[in-house]
């Protein structure tokens, strides 16, 4: 009995991960076709990131799944199978790390190119550095362990990549949501958009660290499990898929700013007639007392249309300034 707890716990977790993993992968699929259809002109170092982290995920979904493989069809039923690394060593820690790694790098640009500051983007840039770091780490002391009954030994090293990767993502979300914050204007549509945006701030950067943390919790408190397997094998997808949902996310910005400034024009453009037309009532008015003509009060109505429908509104700034941080 206590054989088959042992298998369950075990084999389910790292089951249940390959499964996620490969869910994960449908849907970056889905998002990087996306982007592709919609984001066309990107900037070619942007498309050659999105691309370069989806043949990356692609790969290591090819490593995970011949892992399942191992366990699963070739040598199903052997329980001393199970504990083998296989290639875990480096499809799980070192790939996680890396991407991770290139994500929060690229936010971390983000954040200076809103803020201005290097010392924000800086912190950024080194909790990333450190936990990708400590991901390569983890996986090299890994290799050289025979099975998962001696994980315990690496318990250091992966306690600062997953903290450091969690806490990078609680800095990120902080940061994102402050400076979107201080870009409303007080108009509605505006701090709608602004809202909607700190809400995927926040929700990208929960996921992430919560994920990590459970991870590093199951890790140290169930040491003699593979309970942590399942939460370390979505973790790369998790990061891959929120990089994409923030950059497709301007396409919607994009439009709601469209739809937006097209009713606030066009409403613009009714009041706009109809105070010219007072205006040039007026002006015709005072034409038998002043000498004004007909044709002039018709040119200061034009002047006053070309005047208003000309005005700089503060949702097409708003959308210049957050879709300028992404490319």
């Amino acid at each position: 009995m206590s054989e088959a707890v042992n298998v369950v716990e075990l084999a389910g977790p790292q089951l249940l991960g390959q499964l996620i993993n490969w869910g994960l992968m449908g849907a970056l699929s889905v998002q990087v076709y996306l982007y592709h259809i919609m984001f066309p002109n990107d900037p070619l170092y942007l498309r050659g990131f999105v691309y370069g982290i989806f043949a990356f995920e692609w790969v290591q979904t090819g490593l995970i799944t011949e892992n399942a493989f191992n366990v699963f069809v070739y040598n199903f039923g052997d329980v001393n199978n199970i504990l083998k690394f296989h290639n875990s060593w480096f499809s799980v820690p070192i790939m996680c790390g890396i991407v991770s790694a290139a994500v929060q790098f690229f936010y971390a640009r983000r954040i200076f190119l809103l803020s201005g500051s290097m010392a924000l983007g800086g912190v950024i840039c080194v909790l990333a550095l450190t936990q990708g770091s400590a991901a390569i780490a983890s996986g090299v002391l890994l290799k050289d362990i025979r099975t998962a009954a001696d994980q315990s030994r690496t318990t250091p090293a992966i306690a600062t990549w997953l903290g450091g990767s969690a806490l990078a993502d609680i800095v990120i979300a902080v940061t994102m949501t402050f400076l979107l914050l201080r870009t409303k204007t007080g108009f509605r549509r505006s701090d709608s958009l602004v809202n909607k945006l700190v809400r995927l701030a926040i929700e990208s950067g929960t996921i992430t660290a919560s994920v990590a943390i459970v991870d590093v919790v199951m890790f140290a408190a169930l040491p003699q499990t593979l309970y942590h397997e399942c939460p370390a094998l979505a973790l790369a997808k998790l990061y891959a898929n929120m990089l994409l949902t923030s950059l497709n996310n301007r396409a919607f910005l994009h439009a709601a700013t469209e739809v937006s400034s097209t009713a606030h024009t066009a409403s613009g453009f009714v009041a706009t007639i109809g105070s010219a037309g007072s205006r040039a009532h007026e002006l015709g008015r005072g034409a038998f007392g002043s000498g004004t003509s007909a044709g002039e009060s018709d040119t200061v109505m034009r002047m006053e249309v070309k005047r208003e429908l000309g005005t700089d509104y503060p949702m097409m700034d708003f959308a210049k300034r957050s879709m300028a941080s992404v490319v």
